[in-house]
């Protein structure tokens, strides 16, 4: 029940920029050239969610990542993916830093020649599918660290209002004693005033007792 209303406000959020992870085809300028390839914006993300999404989705392939020089480019060094070839192909990369997001494109290297859907819809729509899946894995990991930090939040909130219902806990003790020692104040003065008007009444006694005395030396001085 604790992170309940984050998590459904949350997954609101996430559904509705992840059903907008559609890869589109683009013919772009890379470091083999003007190629065919696949590339989709994912918002919302960092370059690290972006970089442990490829990882995670092409590590069944095998190959590994390696970084072009002088260049804001890597690629996928021989992936075995039979879908698309029975030979290992490469896939170079380009992850980009656009608004609020990435725009990530890869171009599918069958050895010379890279694919398109004119080449084989088959194969194209499988290869669309691992850029999609890239998409979805690295919204879900940047949804995660969104949750982990709203719920930080949401943590840090739960534990002041339990710092302030201390405080009115604390309160209302201190009130209670309050008052508590007012009856006793109450209950004293009441005390003290009987004690008041006795001593008065003693006082008023002794008085005319003085004065009597005084009186009567009096008469023996005359």
């Amino acid at each position: 029940m604790k992170y309940r209303f984050v998590l459904v406000a949350l997954f609101a959020y996430s559904l509705g920029f992840s059903q907008n992870l559609t890869p589109t085809a683009v013919i772009q300028n890379m470091t083999k050239g003007t190629q065919p390839g696949i590339s989709v914006f994912i918002p919302n993300v960092s370059d690290d969610n972006v970089e442990d999404a490829i990882k995670e989705i092409t590590k069944p392939y095998k190959g590994k990542i390696r970084k072009i020089k002088r260049s804001d480019e890597n690629f996928i060094d021989n992936a075995l993916i039979t879908e698309i070839s029975p030979n290992t192909i490469d896939i170079h990369q380009l992850v980009e830093k656009i608004d609020n997001g990435y725009r990530y494109t890869a171009f599918f290297n069958l050895g010379g020649v890279f694919l398109d859907k004119a080449y084989s819809a088959d194969k194209y729509a499988f290869a669309t599918d691992i850029v999609k899946k890239i998409a979805m894995k690295a919204s879900e990991l940047g949804m995660g660290e969104i949750i982990k930090g709203e719920n930080k939040v949401l943590e840090k909130l739960e534990d002041s209002k339990k710092d302030l219902v201390k405080d009115n806990d604390r309160a209302s003790k201190d009130i209670e004693k309050a008052k508590d020692l007012v009856t006793k104040k109450e209950e004293s003065i009441q005390d003290n005033l009987k004690k008041i008007e006795s001593k008065t009444s003693e006082i008023e006694k002794q008085r005319q007792k003085v004065i009597e005395l005084q009186n009567k030396q009096s008469l023996l001085m005359k």
